[in-house]
């Protein structure tokens, strides 16, 4: 018995309905359990930068913690690549349920969107903040050959021959360069930059007397040989794991600040419900004395901003850097 054309369509019509019900009253109080559930299983931390750095020391200690909180294995995975654009972007293209996070800075958030082009994403538009676990405080170094013991007196130098003195950083469109270009225009100084590939690089020549100057936390470790001045913290105020080094205003430059900063994200669309239960513990390991004792012997400083402000701050320095770059006129990375 053939059915009629018309039935057919009613058939059709009324399963097409039952399954927008069915979506519409499951679907959502399916994703909630999960969301409530979260973690039942193990959840997978990325680095986007290889073993060993400072970047992947604060990923293992809060997944060490997280893990502690929850007890769920927290894996960090190190993605490197592109100056942390590849591990960056597989956890955009993530899906948003809580198991894969990404502990990055914002050398591989900020610097990188606003320096390349095309931008390979935008960190306000596509991650989810969750929290602002250190900074880092950068310093002004300069070669111990070089005639100058304060900001002050480098600024005068470079005044008095302008081009001549130069300064090293990790590569172009990097942090270092980024520090480098808004001292210059802070204070109207011409200098060169020499782009290295790599920090360690570059403070070698330093130390050896090849480059005149850095802007880079690396300088530090590098003042007790004797090879390498550190004049000045590019900070408001004196960092807690160096009084006793002043900051550009003290030591007779402008008063500006540009710090690195460390923090937990997700992927765009993270249930409300992770959000919370992950911005909770993020203040647990926050006020760990162990945390901060590790945090502050990697040379960073301990400081937690939760999740609708650390967004407010990406989106914020995602505006200042793109000044910062058409104001030194750095040019785009490919």
């Amino acid at each position: 018995m053939k059915t009629a054309p018309a039935f057919k369509s009613l058939r059709r019509l009324a399963l097409l309905v039952g399954g927008a019900v069915l979506a519409g009253g499951l679907g959502a109080p399916l994703a909630a359990l999960a969301a409530d559930n979260w973690p039942s299983r193990p959840v997978v931390i990325v680095s986007p930068y290889p073993p060993g750095g400072t970047n992947d020391t604060v990923a293992r200690a809060v997944a060490d913690r997280l893990q502690q909180i929850f007890g769920q294995p927290f894996v960090v995975e190190n993605r490197p690549g592109a100056s942390g654009i590849v591990g960056t972007t597989s956890v955009i293209r993530a899906a948003a349920d809580g198991y894969t996070l990404l502990s990055a800075n914002n050398g591989a958030l900020i610097v990188q969107s606003v320096v390349k082009s095309p931008s390979p994403y935008d960190p306000a538009r596509d991650l989810t903040a969750i929290a602002k676990f250190a900074e880092a405080p950068n310093f002004i170094g300069v070669s111990a050959a070089l005639p100058v013991n304060n900001v002050a007196e480098l600024i005068a130098l470079a005044k008095r021959d302008p081009g001549k003195l130069n300064y090293g950083s990790s590569g172009s469109g990097s942090f270092g360069n980024f520090s480098g270009e808004l001292f210059k225009v802070s204070t109207g100084i011409d200098i060169v930059h020499v782009p290295f590939r790599g920090s360690a690089a570059a403070v070698t020549d330093l130390a050896a007397g090849r480059i005149d100057a850095m802007f880079d936390p690396l300088v530090v470790p590098q003042a007790g040989g004797g090879k390498v001045k550190v004049l000045a913290s590019l900070t408001h105020k004196r960092t807690a794991g160096q009084p006793d080094i002043p900051t550009v205003k003290e030591a007779g430059g402008p008063d500006f600040e540009l710090k690195g900063w460390f923090g937990l994200f997700a992927p765009k669309g993270l249930p409300k419900e992770v959000l919370d239960k992950l911005a909770a513990a993020s203040e647990k390991i926050a006020a760990d004395p162990e945390v901060k004792a590790l945090l502050t012997r990697a040379g960073l400083e301990p400081t937690l901003t939760g999740p609708a402000a650390f967004a407010d701050l990406v989106g914020k320095d995602l505006v200042r850097y793109a000044d910062i770059k058409q104001r030194a006129k750095i040019e785009h990375v490919e």
